[in-house]
């Protein structure tokens, strides 16, 4: 799993806020990331002590931005307790906005960051992007990106093909086989491909359909992937009248979503040794989003924030 490190930038507030006292704040991340406030000291990484995996970080930005913080990723600065709680403290006089910077890719700084999309003026229509990404429909020309992105070294083994990339003509035949809907991930701000979304295998009567996702290397742990998900998942529900949807998860692949059992899915089935990779047998997790399940996050109040 990727690790994902943050930077901070401080910036003048309109309406400032009380400072929140450290221990609360520690207590309401020990909740949050469901870790008792005495293994949260300062010093500890998120990544690296603590386990943080990509929904956890999901979880955790929504929280900071609560408390008026973005969260940026950075190559050269680790995160830790501390830097999160210090920044959190700050909006009693500050506004601390975080960016997010991916690999190398330039900065999405406050002046490039686009604002929360505008109304749509037919309330009817799909929620297609968010604040950072948007999901365009496939077109001819992102096949070669498509393919590109499958068989990268990092993907190719998580992803449908298990480490051995097909032939180019037969990628193309398979890419909409029993394919109900698929997007192509991009940037909002440099119009960049990120990543693919995919529902497949749908089963009309029962009422289910499967969920696949692939994205650059350089989001790895950084939440990011994850809100596309949840922003497909909003999608499917309220397009299809399906009754939950689901996702076949390798044990290799398992550490980078198992924070969110119970919290945004069940798993419902775990079939032993039964996936080759890497000289040994993994177990995969069948997992399942519901349609009527309530995803919520703690915020800095202590209520809940429905997320879907």
């Amino acid at each position: 799993m990727a690790s994902a490190d943050w930077d901070f930038e401080t910036m003048p507030s309109i309406d400032p806020r009380t400072a929140a006292n450290r221990e609360e704040l520690r207590a309401e991340l020990a909740d949050l990331l469901q870790h008792d406030p005495a293994t949260l000291p300062d010093t500890a990484r998120l990544i690296e002590d603590l386990g943080v995996d990509s929904l956890d970080m999901m979880t955790l930005s929504a929280w900071l931005d609560s408390h008026g913080v973005r969260v940026q990723t950075d190559q050269e600065r680790r995160s830790t307790v501390g830097d999160v709680l210090s920044r959190a403290e700050t909006v009693a006089g500050k506004r601390v906005r975080l960016t997010i910077r991916a690999g190398n890719a330039a900065s999405s700084g406050p002046d490039s960051v686009p604002e929360l999309p505008a109304s749509q003026s037919d309330p009817l229509a799909p929620v297609l992007q968010s604040s950072v990404f948007r999901l365009d429909a496939l077109q001819p020309a992102d096949t070669e990106y498509l393919y590109a992105l499958a068989v990268r070294p990092e993907n190719c083994f998580r992803w449908r093909y298990r480490g051995a990339p097909p032939a180019p003509e037969r990628f193309v035949e398979e890419l909409w086989a029993q394919v109900v809907t698929q997007y192509v991930v991009r940037r909002i701000d440099d119009n960049q491909p990120a990543g693919h979304v995919v529902a497949y295998s749908a089963d009309r009567h029962g009422g289910h359909v499967y969920i696949g996702a692939v994205f650059e290397p350089a989001y790895a742990g950084t939440g990011l992937a994850a809100e596309v998900i949840t922003l497909f998942v909003r999608y499917l529900f309220r397009t299809f009248p399906f009754r939950k949807l689901y996702l076949e998860v390798p044990g290799f692949n398992w550490p980078q979503l198992s924070s969110g059992e119970g919290r945004y899915f069940q798993v419902e089935g775990r079939l032993r040794d039964h996936v080759y990779y890497a000289g040994r047998y993994w177990d995969q997790y069948l997992c399942a989003i519901y349609a009527d399940q309530t995803f919520e996050e703690s915020t800095s109040n202590g209520k809940e924030r429905k997320l879907s």
